[in-house]
């Protein structure tokens, strides 16, 4: 995976809601810099002489200029800079396309999102619809109030434009509404009395679900219990500085015993330096020893560090992104990972 970051120009910093905003990018046609819906940026930005990396998911359709969601976070480096400072004509420094949350060829889909989750939903609900005639989407959409809802005027403007093929559920859980069944959250029991009233249909090719870590967990496993088939399934989970609480038997306490002699092999460079057990991973080693490495959240989520194991072994702290069959080739998180063995071989090129 390249770790190249270009300086693109804000053309627009538009408000959503009063938490959050709507950013769009003049990528210059050089950078033939092409994204498919459901994926994500990696913005830098030094903040005290201190390097800061935030993943934002990309929120236009595959037609439309570059443009991502931010949803302001209390004490948040990135958020709280893009919502005081940033203006129109100002630069980011930008890496990417990444990320697997996409669809395809599936044309009746069922989207959950939660908040700031409906980021990289809206892109493929506006994506599908323009690009295949015969698309049919439900999206259960939760928030805490309507004024909280992001992308509330562009989901309106979607229903009206491709009618009878989006339906969109609001689920409130601050603000009343008429239906009591729309008031609450999407949680396990919501979406089973959904299922009962026959407001979502089981029968789709694919479900894309992205918001908080527990919701994902309930309404994957509510489909699964209720017959629908887990490889259908899609999730994207945001990481806010913390990591998803994680059951006792998926926890890995680990750390390195060890010296290690680690070789990092990226855009056909080999560059090598020392792991040492003060070090928490490999992602925090490589840095101290000067190697800019390619990594977003540090959570394990992103997987945008993800590389492969060809000389040595790894333990994972935590994995919320590789697939079984990834870690059955020898691909890691490097963010996660702790040398086992004294010579480990890196290579961030293989795919």
């Amino acid at each position: 995976m390249a770790n190249i970051f270009s300086k693109l120009k804000v053309n627009e910093v538009q408000p959503l809601t009063y938490n959050s905003k709507r950013v769009e990018f003049d990528v210059p046609p050089k950078l033939k810099f092409s994204f498919q819906s459901g994926q994500y940026i990696t913005v830098r930005r030094n903040f005290n002489n201190i390097e800061e990396r935030r993943s934002y998911s990309i929120c236009s359709s595959e037609n439309e200029p570059l443009a991502i969601g931010v949803k302001r976070v209390h004490d948040g480096l990135f958020s709280n800079y893009i919502f005081n400072e940033l203006k129109p004509g100002m630069t980011l420094e930008v890496m990417g396309p990444n990320g697997r949350f996409i669809k395809k060829n599936e044309a009746k889909l069922l989207m959950v999102a939660a908040g700031s989750g409906i980021t990289p939903i809206i892109s493929i609900i506006s994506s599908t619809l323009k690009n295949n005639t015969s698309a049919e989407i439900t999206l259960l959409y939760g928030n805490k109030t309507i004024e909280s809802i992001m992308f509330h005027k562009e989901l309106d403007n979607l229903k009206d434009i491709f009618l009878g093929r989006l339906n969109v559920i609001h689920i409130l859980s601050k603000q009343g509404q008429d239906v009591e069944l729309l008031n609450g959250r999407i949680d396990q029991h919501k979406v089973n009395q959904l299922i009962l009233k026959k407001m979502i249909d089981l029968e789709v090719d694919g479900v894309f679900i992205c918001g908080p870590d527990s919701m994902i967990n309930n309404v994957s496993d509510t489909l699964i219990e209720n017959g629908l088939n887990e490889s259908k399934i899609n999730t994207e989970r945001f990481y806010l500085g913390r990591k998803p609480k994680l059951k006792k038997s998926e926890r890995t306490e680990v750390t390195a015993e060890i010296k290690s002699n680690i070789e990092i092999i990226l855009d056909g460079t080999h560059r090598t330096f020392v792991f040492d057990k003060h070090n928490d991973n490999i992602i925090d080693a490589a840095q101290a020893h000067g190697i800019d490495v390619p990594f977003s959240c540090k959570g394990g989520m992103c997987c945008t560090c993800r590389c492969k194991i060809t000389k040595g072994d790894v333990t994972m702290k935590a994995n919320f992104s590789l697939e079984d069959w990834e870690m059955e080739a020898g691909f890691v998180l490097a963010c996660q990972a702790v040398p086992q063995t004294e010579d480990i071989v890196l290579d961030f090129d293989a795919s």
